[in-house]
């Protein structure tokens, strides 16, 4: 069957289902549930290659690179439920790996198996549905999607998806009495799949019948078959020890024609059977009727896809749940490494404008305190010259002060020739003597004049002369005010 080739959309989930002649196509959404397409591919006949369907249905209807869930048929497992005599998880565990190479004639590294606890029935004792098939085959199916950029998250079993629809569907049903059990008939292409429910509708047993709609609908034979294989249903439980009476049937899947089956079934197996279409209330007029032309069943891919978790029986290689878990490793540390490289992003940001806030600030402190560095200036110079005005004008610093202080020391013997005065330098005086001793007195006497710093500090040069007597140098400094 040719789809519209649509991609899937996100926040869908997508589920697969894959047989030997057939190959199936989900996509449903959530809160609240609801299936949005259904497809399926088909072949005319058994074919060696088990890729044949999946490959056309993919082709036909591409799906985009996105996780997955991937059902397989029931019949291309070997399902059986064992009574093992321990409640330990880890005995077990133990014992079945014992078991498996009693229940398979391939070697361990050839086959996979998936196993979930059913219940215990008896003290000390608990019984296992135990699911095995071939590696080989699943493998080789993953890596075809994964060619596709599908990436599987379980692999699990048709009949446990008709456990989860009956528990999400069988809610308005009521409740079966101990020791009753709910038979589900979900009719396929090529196939049947029987689930049998314990009262609290857990799964029990699993049953296959090698015949489906394409036999039902072209082969009375085959019908009659198909018929006296359900009928025998209750003496197979029974022969399987599984406890209980059948006080439900469920007919679903490809239902087109069966009504007299549904009342021969009641009357052989003295209990109600019902009709059910399992996309009814949760699917699109048009999405039903496209599930009655692919004729396939979409029950154990509508309870699946209902369930949102990996089923309990998950047959997924070890090697794809470290790949997987992998993956998700890789998608949380590269979400982190987002998540610090944003941060840090804001960061930088948050830094950078703070930068650009506070060089704004500055360049408006700047603006505004410029006036007043020119005034400052002018005051600094206004300062300087009024040190200077009040340097002249204090006595114990002006020029008038140190021609009082000489012409004090000054007797008759003494001539000044010269008086120099700069502002922070000695007094400069010179002058001639009568006698070469005289310069001498002249200084001592100086050094008496309160308005000169003499002492240490002046420096007295004399030069004799013949015919002047003697002339003479003098530096003295004013004391500091």
């Amino acid at each position: 069957m040719k789809g519209q080739g649509k991609v899937v959309g996100a926040g869908q989930t997508v589920c697969l289902e894959l047989s030997p002649r057939t190959a199936k196509l989900m996509v449903a959404s959530s809160c609240p549930f609801r299936i949005e397409r259904v497809n399926a591919s088909t072949l005319p006949e058994h074919s060696d290659d088990t890729l044949s369907a999946l490959r056309a249905l993919l082709d036909a209807n591409p799906v985009g690179s996105r996780p997955v869930g991937l059902l397989f048929g029931r019949e291309i497992f070997s399902l059986q439920t064992l009574e093992l005599p321990s409640s330990d998880p880890k005995e077990i565990a133990s014992m079945l790996e014992l078991q498996l190479g009693k229940l398979t004639p391939y070697p361990r590294t050839e086959i996979l198996f998936g196993s979930t606890a059913v219940g215990s029935f008896r003290e000390g004792y608990t019984t296992v549905l135990l699911a095995i098939s071939r590696k080989s085959l699943i493998e080789g199916v993953l890596q075809y999607c994964k060619t596709k950029g599908l990436m599987p998250q379980w692999v699990g079993v048709s009949t446990e998806g008709l456990e989860a629809w009956w528990t999400a569907a069988g809610k308005a049903s009521a409740p079966m009495s101990s020791g009753q059990l709910t038979a589900i008939i979900d009719v396929d292409f090529a196939s049947t799949d029987c689930a049998i429910l314990s009262a609290d509708d857990r799964l029990l047993f699993t049953h296959s019948i090698s015949i489906g709609s394409e036999q039902l609908a072209t082969s009375e034979p085959a019908k009659l078959r198909w018929v006296g294989e359900l009928i025998r249903l209750p003496r197979i439980l029974s022969h399987e020890e599984v406890k209980g009476q059948i006080g439900r049937g469920i007919l679903t899947g490809v239902t087109e024609g069966l009504t007299p089956v549904v009342e021969q079934l009641s009357s052989q197996w003295g209990a109600p059977v019902e009709l059910r279409d399992a996309l009814q209330g949760v699917s699109a007029a048009a999405v039903q009727s496209q599930a009655r032309a692919t004729r396939v069943s979409y029950t154990a891919l509508a309870g699946s896809a209902q369930a949102a978790r990996a089923p309990r029986l998950d047959i997924i290689p070890q090697e794809a749940k470290v790949s997987q878990a992998l993956r998700v490793r890789s998608r949380h540390l590269t979400r982190l490494v987002v998540n610090l490289a944003t941060i840090l992003l804001l960061a930088v940001l948050l830094y950078a404008e703070r930068i650009a806030v506070l060089g704004q600030y500055l360049r408006e402190l700047e603006t505004a305190l410029l006036p007043l560095e020119q005034t400052s200036t002018r005051v600094r110079e206004q300062q300087q010259q009024m040190r200077e005005i009040r340097g002249w004008l204090e006595p114990s610093r002006s020029a008038l002060a140190a021609v009082q202080a000489v012409a004090a020391a000054v007797d008759p013997a003494i001539t000044i020739t010269q008086l120099t005065f700069k502002e922070g330098e000695p007094v400069k005086i010179k002058g001639v003597a009568a006698t070469s001793q005289a310069p001498y007195a002249f200084v001592e006497r100086l050094k008496q004049q309160r308005m000169l710093a003499v002492g240490a500090s002046c420096v007295a040069e004399v030069r004799v002369t013949s015919t002047r007597g003697a002339e003479f140098d003098v530096a003295c400094p004013l004391k500091e005010s």
